[in-house]
């Protein structure tokens, strides 16, 4: 492990990047201030940190190159929502932002926030000083190497089953959330502050100065992290965020519905190199039972763990899981407890018991009001032409009752507090923009996620959203409709979408080729195996249909996919599907 006092010199070129950057700032400023439409290589990684990414569309990079033309450079701008929750206020605005600066559409993440796609490079300041100063919304640290938006459950202020909690998940997402935001003040600089920037009216932004120093920030130092770190918080009965797959996960073991303590993973993430074994998805490790006063000293204690231990000098091997799983968790442990300047009881180890898509209508805990889980085709708030018009739909709900609205991990929205005398006419505006609830969808397409993949994901090697609906269609024609089993597909091994703890996980392999998985287990306590490697598009769907048709002859009463598929082994599965890819 390369520690955060090595030489630089010996370092991935990140970390000089970072250390000279001046708290993340570096040429940002300046590059704004130009008209060029792209910015440079070391303004993008820095660029990150602040929630924003360069991509291009690489639909057009042939014909442009053809023409001599620059890349078509766009760039995504991603929100910080702890716990996925947004006022309606805030709904409405990003829906307005959207068409003023993007390509008219949101996009929920896996991690509960909002994409703004298309967004060209003169609309970025002003796509970042309106989120922040129309709707109080931050971009700061949504991306980058520090701890990305702290995802929960979205339901635990309302729904039944949290009705007996004193501590309310969502307050403390928002605890770790503020605890662990970059303090550089470079974001404000850069983006915010109206008093040391010029305007001109051909929309170019001048800077009247450039800080020649910053204070090192207290819990990431002036290298920031080794990498990206995801943490999530869970109930022992509802892990829809995937505790298993977050750099820290925090799940609240409870008796008769009420919180006892918290146990704590650590070492989760999914992302790996394809051919690099020393690269690989690892489910995390329980490492302690903590009180809710003790968690944010341990989390901070785990962070400061990786900050100081995690590779730098190889990026692709710099996740908190590979400091975990080297290390052992008992050394591991108890460096945190030197961290933390104490020792802590060890875990439960409790599995959770559920994985909630909060799809359909639910009687809140609070008298008279109900929530109602709505399915967006992977996350894209879209009017697509004649089928579901998420965008105009979801609009006019919000205009018209003004419901509290929440992101869910599976890309979906939650629409929440609605009145009893309320819910006829909700469901009546969701009807008339066909936007499906827990009806309206096959069985096999509730729990489907996909990451966005082509064509603006710089990442991607083979589609992704735009591949999964014509994908689980052919299942559906197959005979699948009805199958309850999760299915994720990633245009690449970053594994954005989570496939590799799905039931049936497709992870892009390059060209219209795919790896495929089975035998994750339903409730996110097991990741899946390696079934075929290089599966060309067009054979997924008989691939895929031919596993569900032997679970279904010959699983046990009641035994999900994950579970019968693991239980007779991926050596079987394999020999019996091979023939399907000749």
């Amino acid at each position: 492990m390369a520690s955060v006092d090595q030489e630089l010199d010996k370092l991935a070129p990140n970390e000089a990047l970072k250390e000279a950057s001046i708290g993340l700032r570096g040429t940002i400023g300046e590059e704004i201030a130009t008209d060029a439409v792209a910015f440079s290589d070391d303004a993008c990684n820095l660029l990150k940190h602040h929630g924003t990414y360069q991509q291009d569309d690489r639909d057009v990079r042939k014909e442009r190159r053809k023409q001599g033309l620059e890349r078509d450079y766009k760039m995504m701008v991603r929100t910080k929502f702890p716990g996925g929750i947004l006022s309606p206020e805030q709904y409405l605005l990003c829906d307005d932002l959207a068409d003023k600066y993007g390509q008219h559409d949101l996009r929920v993440t896996s991690r509960q926030g909002f994409q703004f796609h298309g967004v060209v490079k003169g609309s970025l300041r002003p796509l970042i000083y309106d989120l922040n100063h129309l709707g109080k919304m931050t971009t700061l640290g949504a991306c980058g190497d520090v701890v990305r938006n702290t995802m929960a459950a979205p339901v635990a202020d309302i729904d039944a089953a949290y009705a007996n909690f004193t501590d309310d998940l969502l307050r403390v997402a928002q605890q770790i959330s503020d605890a662990t935001l970059p303090k550089t003040t470079s974001y404000f600089d850069l983006w915010l502050d109206d008093e040391k920037v010029t305007v001109h009216p051909d929309g170019r932004v001048e800077y009247a100065s450039k800080p020649e120093k910053q204070p090192e920030d207290p819990l990431y130092g002036t290298r920031y992290l080794p990498r990206k770190f995801k943490i999530g918080i869970a109930a022992d009965f509802d892990n829809s965020v995937d505790i298993y797959t977050q750099d820290i996960g925090i799940v609240a073991i409870t008796e008769d519905g009420t919180v006892t303590g918290y146990d704590i993973l650590v070492g989760g993430g999914l992302g790996y190199t394809h051919r690099k074994p020393e690269t690989y998805a690892r489910a995390g490790t329980p490492l302690v039972n903590v009180t809710e006063a003790d968690i944010l000293p341990v989390v901070e204690a785990i962070i400061k763990v990786q900050r100081d231990f995690g590779d730098r000098a190889n990026r692709k091997h710099a996740r908190l899981k590979y400091v975990v799983e080297e290390w052992g968790i008992e050394k591991f442990r108890a460096k945190v407890f030197e961290y933390a300047g104490r020792e802590f009881p060890l875990p439960s180890g409790r599995i959770p018991s559920a994985q909630p898509d909060y799809l359909g209508w639910h009687k809140q805990h609070q008298a008279g009001l109900n929530y109602v889980g709505v399915w967006v085709e992977n996350g894209r708030i879209k009017d697509f032409e004649g089928s579901f018009l998420f965008r105009s739909g979801l609009r006019k709900v919000v205009e018209q009752f003004q419901p509290s609205i929440r992101l869910t991990p599976h890309h979906n929205v939650i629409i929440a507090n609605i009145r009893d005398e309320d819910v006829d006419a909700v469901q009546a505006i969701l009807d008339e923009y066909k936007i499906p609830t827990d009806k309206g969808i096959s069985k096999i397409r509730r729990m489907e996620m996909a990451c966005p993949a082509l064509p603006l994901c710089g990442l991607a090697m083979a589609e992704a959203e735009r591949a999964m609906p014509g994908f689980i269609e052919g299942l559906e024609a197959a005979g699948h409709a009805d199958a309850d089993v999760m299915i994720r597909m990633s245009g690449c091994p970053n594994n954005c979408s989570r496939p590799r703890s799905a039931e049936i996980g497709i992870v892009g392999f390059g060209a219209d080729q795919y790896q495929v998985y089975a035998g994750g287990c339903f409730l996110g306590s097991r990741l899946n195996e390696p079934l075929h490697d290089k599966v060309k598009g067009d054979k997924l769907v008989p691939v895929i249909a031919a596993l569900l048709d032997i679970w279904k002859a010959e699983r046990n009463n009641g035994e999900r996919f994950g579970d019968f598929s693991h239980r007779i082994g991926a050596d079987d599965l394999r020999n019996r599907t091979e023939a399907l890819l000749a």
